[in-house]
């Protein structure tokens, strides 16, 4: 039957698929809804929420595991048939306006945007310099967790706009985070739409994005902000490879910056990019220092509200500098510590990581400089190298890199982009339901959390890492998009 509708009606099989996937959704809505326990006085999980109905638990799982199997049948689907864009576009749609009134289950950090949001509009003290934990009485204080007492690890471009949607109303609990989930999907519609332009409307390509259960769950489900900063690196490279405005494409990619600082491991290979382009030594130089100029005067405009920046930027290095969670640096930690003194523990797989990741993006940047590898390329697989080789490490990190491999689709990066969505979405269920409900010390024995990390880490990254290399020799010789070096886009076959 299935077969049949394949090879007769694909389009009929995707739009059940769409369906299919549309339903799952839903059902998490209906357990899990944003306007019940958004008005609890603290924050949940989804243990803690499942922990007397256990069987909603299995539900989510077994959902899970189905709409990574719908994902991807809708991309091999789409290899061979022509998926109307109208259709990808209007089930992500659907599928976003009904995950904006899902509770963020797996990450809670919508509600600390409203959280430091009031800190000035309700408080008036500056969010980047002062923590929530001074505002004692604030009724929205529990929703900061262990972070009450850090500081904001985003940027000002991001604390204007929650500002500015404080300011206009919304600063409690539930109508503040459908006021960011709103953000939220505006910024995944445009995300869709900047792909569309910068793939031609290759359908394999906007399904990688679109369709993605991690995008969905990560970025709407749980309405985080990286969303808004992948608008500004789609519009920054889009600009300077469609159009070849330099000018424009620093100032996105600026504002990319000063929304989430993660944006600026993009930043070296585009100036490389630029540069290269220019003729002569002495173009170099003036590109660079306009280029410097527009990016800093941006930089002293958004951060006049919040002065001085050498104050207010300390939270976005303290997220990048001292954390250790679920990395293959923390499981070298953990496995260290058990020889060496903590703090060299600490220490090497930290160091160890930096210098890797510094090879590799050195390797990076001259290939980019000799127009040996493009944008797309180089962003997906800098930022795939930075989530192996950190120490910080989050389950909606992979959303980084979604959109640059759908601008560079090959069956490699789309087999490593499903994995990687993949298997992060399924490893916080090991910390959340496995280690909490079963590894207790009840059902099995209690587990370590060097015992969690072994259980975990391997195959959370090496299957990424590690399977998408084996792949049968004609996959690798399947039609591919990328951005290209000119102000046209095509597509190459090798």
């Amino acid at each position: 039957m299935v077969q049949k509708l394949r090879r007769q009606h694909p389009i009929l099989l995707v739009a059940l698929l769409g369906a299919t996937s549309e339903i799952i959704y839903l059902a998490y809505t209906l357990l899990y809804p944003l306007t019940i326990y958004g008005h609890a006085n603290r924050p949940f999980d989804l243990e803690q929420l499942s922990n007397t109905r256990r069987w909603a638990a299995a539900i989510y799982v077994v959902g899970l595991i189905a709409l990574f199997a719908l994902f991807w049948a809708t991309l091999r689907i789409a290899r061979r048939a022509h998926v109307p864009l109208r259709l990808i576009v209007a089930c992500g749609l659907i599928f976003g306006l009904t995950l904006v009134w899902l509770y963020p289950i797996t990450a809670t950090d919508l509600f600390q945007y409203v959280l430091r949001a009031r800190v000035r509009v309700v408080h008036g003290a500056n969010p980047m310099v002062v923590t929530p934990d001074h505002f004692p009485d604030d009724p929205l204080l529990p929703f900061a967790g262990e972070w009450a007492d850090d500081l904001s690890p985003y940027g000002p471009a991001w604390e204007l706009l929650a500002e500015g949607i404080a300011w206009a109303g919304p600063k409690e609990a539930v109508s503040g985070a459908l006021a960011y989930k709103g953000v939220a999907l505006l910024a995944y519609l445009a995300c869709v739409a900047l792909l569309a332009w910068g793939t031609r409307g290759d359908r394999q390509a906007l399904l990688l994005f679109a369709w993605n259960p991690l995008v969905l769950l990560q970025g709407l489900g749980n309405g985080h902000n990286d969303l808004l900063m992948l608008v500004w690196v789609l519009l920054a490279l889009l600009l300077w490879e469609r159009k070849r405005l330099w000018a424009p494409a620093v100032a996105a990619l600026t504002l990319a910056v000063l929304t989430k600082a993660s944006s600026a491991l993009l930043a070296p290979l585009l100036m490389v990019a630029i540069l290269r382009s220019q003729r002569g030594w002495s173009r170099r130089l003036g590109v660079l220092i306009g280029a410097g100029a527009l990016a800093l005067g941006l930089v002293l405009l958004a951060y006049l509200p919040f002065w001085p920046p050498w104050e207010s930027i300390a939270g976005v290095f303290d997220e990048f500098s001292h954390r250790y969670t679920y990395t293959i640096a923390a499981l070298l930690r953990m496995i260290l510590r058990e020889f060496i003194p903590n703090e060299l523990a600490l220490a090497v797989p930290r160091a160890t990581g930096q210098v890797i990741f510094a090879l590799l993006y050195l390797w990076m940047l001259v290939r980019v400089w000799q127009r040996r590898m493009r944008l797309a390329e180089a962003g997906f697989l800098t930022y795939f190298a930075y989530l192996l080789t950190s120490t910080s490490y989050r389950i909606w990190y992979p959303l980084w890199l979604v959109p640059l491999a759908a601008l560079h689709f090959t069956p490699r990066t789309r087999l490593r982009t499903f994995l990687l969505s993949l298997t992060s979405e399924l490893s916080i269920l090991m910390f959340y339901l496995v280690w909490r409900w079963l590894l207790n010390g009840h059902l099995l024995p209690k587990a370590s959390w060097l015992t969690m990390h072994l259980l975990t880490v391997p195959w959370q990254y090496g299957l990424p890492l590690l399977l998408p290399l084996w792949q049968p020799r004609h996959w690798t010789a399947a039609q591919k998009w990328s951005i290209l070096p000119t102000t046209s886009l095509t597509t190459e076959r090798r």
